[in-house]
């Protein structure tokens, strides 16, 4: 089912390219800039980066060490979809604070403004977590950066956050929060919203055993997690 499902995605995704029907103007998957190339962007932390990945379900996974090569979900959705899609994950990184790592929102502008890409998927918080940002503080930045993106004509997609369990557990009330913005900032602004936090859930009904994350770390997905997000999000942009 899943092979089916993602040839559907690409054959769907090569009809609009060969066709470049008119009936495909309101779709997510076009050249907004008019350069004759479909490019997305993908940003985030280390969840968007790929940390984790290469791991499988019942791998004994306390801590991660190291960032390793990028990741994750762009890679395997850029495949899928036949287009470019840029990592621009950064392992740490908040999208409210400064911390060590600098904020998403500031470095966020310097990655949109001016850029080619049409598509921008936007997936950060778990850092924002540890540091008890509130979820009223998250959803104005949030809409910041939608402002930003949207100001330079670039389709957004908004990403819920994957569920935290194991030794993050004490965090996941504030991911949960983060997702609820998320999802009313989706409507608020008529984006597309790729609910990886709902897949996860869906997938795994008891999360401390959940196949889709790294255990008991509890934070970063596993190989299928990774897959589990790509397929999300394609279905978002789809």
């Amino acid at each position: 089912m899943l092979m089916i499902g993602r040839t559907l995605v690409l054959l769907v995704t090569w009809v609009w390219v060969l066709s470049g029907s008119s009936a495909f103007a309101d779709s997510i998957l076009r050249d907004t800039n008019g350069d004759g190339q479909l490019e997305i962007l993908a940003f985030g932390d280390s969840i968007t980066y790929g940390v984790g990945d290469g791991t499988q379900p019942g791998e004994y996974v306390a801590t991660i060490q190291g960032r390793g090569s990028p990741g994750g979900y762009p890679l395997r959705l850029s495949a899928l979809v036949g287009v470019p899609v840029y990592n621009a994950g950064v392992p740490g990184e908040e999208l409210v604070g400064s911390g060590a790592i600098g904020s998403g929102i500031d470095r966020f502008p310097n990655l949109v403004v001016g850029s080619s890409v049409d598509v921008v998927i936007i997936m950060e918080g778990s850092n924002d977590s540890q540091h008890f940002v509130t979820s009223r503080t998250y959803s104005t930045t949030l809409q910041k950066a939608i402002n930003v993106a949207r100001s330079e004509g670039k389709q957004v997609v908004l990403a819920t956050l994957p569920p935290q369990t194991g030794n993050h557990a004490q965090f996941a009330g504030f991911t949960y929060a983060y997702s609820e913005s998320v999802r009313q900032l989706v409507t608020l602004n008529s984006l597309s919203l790729s609910d990886v936090e709902q897949a996860f859930l869906q997938g795994c009904p008891d999360l401390s055993t959940c196949a889709y994350l790294n255990l008991p770390e509890g934070l970063h997905p596993n190989t299928p997690g990774y897959d589990a997000i790509t397929d999300t999000m394609a279905a978002a942009l789809n």
